[in-house]
């Protein structure tokens, strides 16, 4: 996964990326390590994520910071994101009727 483009909305930081899908275990990892990276950098605001736009999944950080701080964020978060894929692997499910059994024959 990476970033496409940042945008800045109001109050918010949007780092739109190219995923199209991140399952949950994911998002805590992310979750976890970005918050690590906020502490450090003395910022007391979190992210969450947004799938409602179209262009991907956005991480939307709570506030826009100075621009110096903005970039070790970016950056940081590019190297959480990067070893994540964008596309789900592609899954195919694929429904039998039960087999029967045969019974032996008792003796």
């Amino acid at each position: 996964m990476k970033i496409v483009r940042r945008q800045e909305m109001w109050i918010h930081t949007h780092f739109v990326t190219d995923c199209t899908y991140l399952p949950d275990h994911l998002a805590r990892e992310i979750r976890r390590k970005v918050d690590r990276l906020l502490e450090k950098l003395r910022i007391v605001f979190g992210i969450h994520f947004d799938e409602q736009y179209e262009g991907g999944l956005r991480i939307v950080l709570g506030c826009i910071p100075l621009p110096e701080t903005m970039e070790k964020i970016e950056s940081g978060l590019a190297e959480i994101i990067e070893p994540i894929p964008a596309r789900p692997r592609k899954t195919k499910v694929r429904i039998e009727p039960p087999a029967r059994r045969v019974r032996a024959a008792r003796r």
